[in-house]
């Protein structure tokens, strides 16, 4: 027998590339129900469509004088739509038939490598979509200091 990357059992052949004899070993992993949700509360979806909002409106604000920069900055809240639309899609399949079990324990966020708090989960996935936030909203503000 072999271990393969998940270091479950295989059986292969020896050395001498005869037979391994085969046993019926259930090998039972186990196994988590689907989460569509994402396990991801609407405070956090919301605080991150509202960060990108306001990234958008400073860009808006800041170069929307050209046409040219309006027309990336539409093509990039396309995508943006997308990927709000397309978690939007995946949460609401079949959701009055789910019955999932929540990852919030004890007021904790259950992970791969422990429990954490809300503020840090918050503060882990909002980081990059409040820097962004920040970014557009200075672009804003330069345009009007140097305009």
């Amino acid at each position: 027998m072999l271990l393969d990357e998940n270091e479950l059992a295989v059986l292969s052949e020896d050395y001498y590339h005869e037979p391994a004899p085969y046993k019926l070993a259930a090998l039972t992993a186990p196994v988590q129900p689907e989460a569509r949700t994402f396990g991801i509360p609407a405070i956090i979806w919301g605080s991150m469509a509202a960060s990108y909002a306001l990234f958008f409106f400073g860009l808006i604000l800041g170069t929307g004088h050209d046409g040219r920069a309006m027309f990336m900055i539409a093509i990039s809240l396309l995508y943006t739509l997308m990927y709000f639309g397309t978690a939007f899609a995946l949460n609401s399949l079949s959701a009055s038939g789910r019955h999932e079990k929540s990852q919030w324990i004890k007021g904790k966020f259950d992970t791969f490598t422990g429990r954490m708090s809300f503020g840090a989960v918050y503060g882990q996935m909002l980081i990059v979509p409040m820097v962004f936030a920040f970014f557009g909203i200075s672009i804003a503000v330069i345009r009007a200091v140097v305009m």
